[in-house]
């Protein structure tokens, strides 16, 4: 990892602008068919020739021909000095690879009389901001993050119009030379923090970054977390109350996402609409996210130890009914209960594959109708599929889809607990996820926090959302 050199400075008189080899320079770009390659007399004499290099695709046309190539025709230098405004030298520090990493951008590199220069045409294929796929907007912003990474930066510093912004440019991977950004408020973000943060950075040595996920899951406190330990968000607004709120944000380059750190599991429940909605409304909202968390990860468990092993806990109508409905099945409960949810997955996995309109009806109502025929067969009771609805509505109320997948991940344990040991497997696993997540630590914060260990004045408002009235000053240790 390296850091991205993205100052522009003109030419400075003392010195020869780039040290670049032509010879080294032609045998790198040479066997690349995107980059084109022009040789032309300019000056109108023929003394001097100039040699362009470009990436086709990536850069103005027009700028090339109107700004470019036509002023190359009146082309009259002396001591290398450039008369073309967009024409500007190159340092003298910089290496080839600096060179093909700028040409890769979209930049325009010259060489003329033995002087190297840039300009800056760039105009690479991309898409206007729009509403994020991700984050569902009803009276928040429409606007979300897109693949090219200075447009994202714009979107952010639009919404926080201060010097206190702090944009530090790394860029990672030897092959791919991905640029990301961290993003970070002065005086508000702690500086233990954005040292830390900084360090794992440039830390990161690997050959191609192919997205913020894998960021995410590089600068981790623990790569192989179950849970994950840093937020992710597709909506500009959300990074901007993040950065308010003492956090730090990372975005990489062609990721239309952003990674929030420290990540807590009271932030991951946390919707980017939440502040455009009454503070009552979203409190009641934040408490069925943290009671879908538990039933998506107990509920399966807890009804086979129930239904299966511990009949004797059933009121006798439940146990009745329950009975009445598996007699004559072939399956267990446990093996029940199982195809069942991974009926429920493969349906879920089916409507994200499919477009959109189709998949949203897919997952849910396909599931339900396929559940019925399995009743009508005789090969599953209503009572399990029931359960196994509910676990799986309540898997949808998870914000976070990486949340999301690690809870379903962690079911399947629990729920082989349960078959195994009955009840007391069913505790057991309880208590081993509630140990295993106390144990987290999000760059130094608890993941629980302020749950465990347990803040009272703080935890109102991680569970809910106070009124824009009455909600405290900014201060430090906010999360």
């Amino acid at each position: 990892m390296e850091p991205l050199i993205t100052k522009d400075s003109r030419h400075d008189d003392s010195k020869r602008w780039g040290h670049l080899n032509l010879d080294l320079w032609m045998g790198m770009v040479k066997p690349c068919g995107d980059v084109s390659i022009l040789t032309i007399p300019i000056g109108g004499n023929g003394g001097s020739i100039a040699h362009l290099f470009y990436c086709m695709g990536m850069i103005n046309s027009q700028a090339l021909h109107r700004s470019i190539l036509q002023e190359l025709d009146h082309w009259n230098s002396q001591d290398g000095k450039s008369d073309i405004p967009l024409l500007m030298p190159i340092d003298d520090d910089a290496t080839e690879t600096h060179a093909f990493k700028m040409l890769a951008s979209g930049i325009l590199i010259a060489c003329i009389d033995g002087y190297w220069y840039q300009a800056n045409i760039a105009s690479p294929p991309g898409r206007q901001p729009e509403e994020s796929t991700m984050e569902v907007s009803l009276r928040g912003p429409r606007d979300g993050f897109v693949e090219k990474l200075e447009t994202n930066i714009a979107l952010v510093r639009g919404r926080l119009r201060t010097p206190d912004l702090h944009c530090e440019f790394y860029s990672i991977g030897s092959v791919t030379k991905t640029e990301i950004v961290m993003l970070y408020l002065s005086g508000k973000a702690p500086v233990s923090l954005v040292d830390e943060m900084r360090r794992r950075i440039q830390a990161v040595e690997i050959e191609a970054l192919y997205g913020a996920s894998q960021l995410e899951e590089l600068v981790s406190d623990r790569p192989r977390s179950l849970f994950p330990l840093v937020d992710y968000i597709g909506r500009p607004d959300y990074v901007v109350q993040a950065l308010m709120s003492d956090r730090i944000a990372v975005i990489a380059d062609g990721s239309p996402s952003a990674i929030i750190a420290p990540g807590t599991l009271t932030l991951q429940t946390k919707s980017p609409e939440d502040i455009h909605l009454p503070y009552y409304y979203v409190t009641l909202e934040r408490l069925l996210r943290f009671v879908g968390i538990m039933l998506a990860l107990y509920f399966p468990g807890f009804w086979v130890a129930l239904s299966a092993f511990n009949t004797d806990q059933l009121p006798f109508n439940l146990l009745a009914t329950i009975t009445l409905s598996r007699t004559g099945l072939p399956l267990s409960a446990p093996l029940e209960m199982a195809l069942m949810l991974a009926m429920f997955e493969l349906f879920r996995e089916a409507g994200v594959r499919l477009p959109r309109p189709v998949g949203q009806t897919v997952s849910v109502v396909g599931g339900l109708i396929v559940g019925d025929a399995a009743i009508r067969a005789g090969l599953t009771s209503p009572t399990m599929l029931v359960a196994a609805a509910v676990t799986a509505v309540a898997t949808f109320t998870l914000v976070n889809q990486s949340l999301n997948g690690s809870v379903s991940v962690i079911r399947l344990f629990i729920l082989l607990l349960s078959s195994v040991l009955g009840i007391f497997g069913f505790f057991i696993s309880l208590f081993a996820v509630l140990v295993y997540i106390c144990s987290l630590e999000s760059f130094g914060h608890p993941y629980l926090l302020p749950l465990a260990p347990i803040k009272w004045k703080k935890v109102l408002g991680a569970l809910g959302q106070l009124p824009w009235s009455v909600q405290d000053k900014p201060r430090k240790d906010r999360y």
